[in-house]
């Protein structure tokens, strides 16, 4: 019989949540593993969201609306810690309308009361506001504007998180599903579809959308509504904050959407919600897009330029509509993070705190570490050009050669993982230029063929051989 290897903590899902988890569990003296069905870490709700740090999420007296707020700044320092790319921003609430205009100075005391002078809250005429963010349409007659926000590279979070925890200690298994799981004496027996099988004294189930699953497998039950969001990436940003129109009778289920902009300039618009059944229905419709471009093309009168592409995530919406941070029913060595929709990029290491002091509550020793290895920056020719190296190969997000074979040198064997870690064929032109030569230097940095490389694992392949 082979050995089976022993944890002292096992983590099902290496999305934000699992992995920021994981982070803070690493700054302690204990055996760490991270199990995800996915082929690289963050491939799964935590890939299809817009990578905003919030700070307003209703309603207040929901646990994700405080995590938000007391995870907001924690997040941030972890981005600076790591070396994570990110840009402060403030989000200005756009009165469109007389009703809205009116009922401007009590949201804004509202807005006021319950963020308690942490985030600063004031209210812009309608000439100031031009004065602020010109390209907003003459149509907005105020706004409230509330600083706090922020937006992150969170490929460069993920990817830095997993370096991090790597040459700290933490082990990996990628690309397999837990399928079972039984108690054996103190230990919790985990078994994979790849066949393996893996003792720890605790758990934390952070399986994103198939939480659930992993509950079922304890006896336990839960059940997720399924909030599918369509993002449009447009070639260039038209406002120096996020621009949201006010509304008065706010969706608990959703912040309703905003003109945005990713971290290197690019235009971000969206996201709507509707309700999907299936987990792996990440389709789009015309409709999706039309209605994101009806609704907020409103807000301005500047041309974003050309979109780009259009994503969608799907989001596990809880029963109440909040996070259930909890243990199982089955035992208190196990924890669940179960409803993880939006805020919990932002929440996230506010969830992490909440799930050590579970731990630590049902016995865990928490013993800290003085060996902490810092994260290697990974270094990109568009952010500092004299740190750049090799041939530039992708033009549109001017990134280098060098940088595709570093990516793969950190793990990544996809197209998907090498897009994600570098940027290439994301921008303008999609990778229309620039394919072809990637997926050369790829499959050379791996010395197969380029038939062999794959979107992203599984059949998803690029090269077709006669």
């Amino acid at each position: 019989m082979s050995k089976v290897d022993v944890y002292d903590v096992v983590i099902v899902g290496a999305g934000i949540c699992g992995l920021i988890t994981a982070y803070k569990l690493a700054h302690y003296k204990l055996d760490i593993l991270v199990i995800d069905m996915n082929n690289e870490p963050g491939w799964g709700v935590s890939k299809g969201h817009a990578a905003i740090v919030h700070v307003i999420q209703l309603p207040f007296k929901s646990l994700k609306s405080k995590l938000a707020r007391e995870g907001n700044r924690e997040l941030l320092k972890i981005c600076e810690y790591l070396r994570v790319r990110y840009k402060k921003t403030g989000a200005l609430l756009l009165a469109m309308n007389l009703p809205h205009l009116l009922a401007l100075l009590l949201i804004y005391l509202y807005l006021k009361l319950n963020l308690k002078g942490e985030f600063k809250t004031r209210i812009i005429g309608r000439r100031a506001l031009r004065r602020v963010e010109p390209n907003i349409s003459d149509k907005v007659l105020a706004a409230i504007e509330v600083d706090g926000y922020a937006v992150i590279d969170s490929f460069d979070l993920i990817y830095g998180l997993y370096e991090f925890l790597k040459i700290n200690g933490v082990h990996f298994v990628f690309g397999e599903k837990v399928v079972r799981m039984d108690f054996q004496d103190d230990f919790l027996r985990i078994y994979t579809d790849g066949g393996r099988e893996f003792l720890s004294r605790y758990l934390v189930n952070a399986g994103g959308l198939y939480a659930d699953e992993v509950v079922r497998l304890l006896g336990d039950y839960v059940e997720f509504e399924l909030g599918k969001g369509v993002m449009i990436v447009f070639e260039r940003q038209v406002s120096d904050r996020l621009l949201s129109p006010l509304t008065l009778r706010p969706d608990p289920k959703t912040k309703g959407g905003a003109v945005m902009f990713t971290w290197d300039g690019k235009g971000l618009w969206g996201p709507n919600l509707r309700l999907v059944r299936d987990k792996n229905d990440l389709s789009i419709e015309e409709s999706d897009v039309n209605t994101i471009i009806s609704k907020f093309s409103k807000l301005i009168k500047a041309d974003p330029g050309i979109p780009m592409k259009a994503y969608s995530g799907i989001r596990p919406i809880s029963s109440i509509n909040d996070f259930i941070i909890t243990y199982s029913k089955r035992s208190r060595r196990i924890v669940g993070i179960l409803g993880t929709e939006s805020p919990a990029l932002t929440s996230s290491p506010a969830i992490a705190r909440v799930v050590l002091e579970k731990l630590k509550e049902a016995g865990l020793e928490l013993i800290p570490r003085e060996d902490i290895v810092e994260r290697i920056v990974f270094h990109r020719f568009r952010d500092k050009p004299e740190c750049g190296r090799g041939k530039l190969i992708c033009t549109c997000n001017k990134v280098t050669e060098e940088e595709v074979r570093e990516a793969v040198r950190r793990g990544s064997r996809t197209l998907q993982g090498v897009m994600f870690r570098t940027g290439v064929c994301m921008g303008v032109c999609q990778g229309s230029r620039c394919l072809s030569e990637v997926i050369e230097v790829i499959s050379d940095e791996l010395r197969v063929k380029p038939s062999s490389i794959t979107l992203r694992g599984g059949g998803s392949w690029i090269v077709k051989t006669s």
